[in-house]
């Protein structure tokens, strides 16, 4: 038989010492977990910023949708619609401008105070998302957004991370992304 680390490659005789059937030393072990503790230790915190990161663009994603979601179903049942901000969960600011828990779509109210529910998205209030402005969005029945210069923000609430990510209403009224806290 052979022997190469554990693997057998050379042939083993009554004189090879027997220290060359038992693999790694405890210095080479510990030396090679060292080694793979420091990297760990490096990558974990770009990793993090990574996910925060993912994070960050995924509520910003969710944003878009419901707002062409928005103007599509506007447009399909010939209603103005609005969207709020959602205020059940436990909120870290109470800020009119706070949309951290999330958004609801919906028509406007009639006179009877009844509205159809478009949609709902729920979020968990562990991202900052904040609308420029403290009242609801209004999409009208031709499917126009807002009015000019409305701006949705989302950042990190975690002080590490210094990067936001908005969503703004342009002056033809598109929508468009910026990869900062203005839309400038």
């Amino acid at each position: 038989m052979h022997l190469l680390g554990f693997f057998f490659l050379t042939p083993l005789s009554a004189s090879s010492p027997k220290s060359a059937l038992y693999g790694f030393s405890l210095i080479e072990l510990v030396v090679s977990l060292s080694v793979l503790g420091l990297l760990i230790a490096f990558s974990l915190p770009v990793v993090w910023r990574w996910q925060e990161r993912a994070r960050i663009d995924q509520v910003r994603q969710q944003l878009f949708y419901d707002l062409q979601l928005a103007r599509l179903r506007a447009l399909q049942i010939g209603q103005r619609l609005q969207m709020r901000r959602l205020t059940d969960c436990t909120p870290i600011s109470t800020s009119a401008t706070d949309w951290s828990c999330g958004w609801q779509t919906t028509t406007v109210p009639d006179s009877t105070g009844s509205a159809l529910v478009i949609s709902t998205t729920s979020l968990d209030a562990t991202l900052q998302v904040s609308f420029a402005k403290n009242t609801n969005f209004f999409i009208s029945a031709q499917g126009d957004l807002g009015t000019i210069g409305d701006r949705w923000t989302v950042l990190s609430r975690n002080a590490g991370v210094n990067f936001s990510r908005s969503l703004c209403i342009s002056s033809a009224g598109r929508i468009r992304t910026a990869e900062a806290a203005t839309c400038s």
